[in-house]
């Protein structure tokens, strides 16, 4: 019997070696490197927690919360280092969703779903 898990801790692995890890990687650096950036990145997380807890708890978010995710997130836009972040946070994530439909695929085809 095969065990599924030696082979995705091998994908893990492999996932450090693409380039689309290894620019986020170096994003990230940056960010670190930038105290500034580094804070607004921190309060945005902050503010998007908030968000995410109160939408997973089944209520609206307050007018608040939202109000001062979109100040932040354009406080963002000032940092070329952020900019550069979330479009390696982007690459990074279709690869996942890809790795994810390969994954899933053998599901897909149980239901018919080619």
């Amino acid at each position: 019997m095969i065990n599924i898990y030696d082979n995705v801790n091998a994908v893990a692995e492999n996932l450090r070696e693409t380039a689309q890890y290894k620019t986020l990687r170096d994003a990230i650096a940056a960010v670190e490197g930038e105290p500034e950036a580094k804070a607004i990145f921190a309060r945005f997380q902050q503010a998007q927690t908030q968000i995410n807890q109160a939408v997973q708890s089944g209520n609206e978010p307050a007018e608040d919360q939202i109000k001062a995710w979109q100040e932040v997130a354009n406080e963002m836009e000032k940092y070329d280092s952020l900019k550069k972040m979330l479009e390696a946070e982007k690459g990074l994530n279709q690869l996942l969703m890809e790795i994810n439909d390969i994954i899933t695929k053998p599901i897909a085809e149980l239901y018919g779903q080619n």
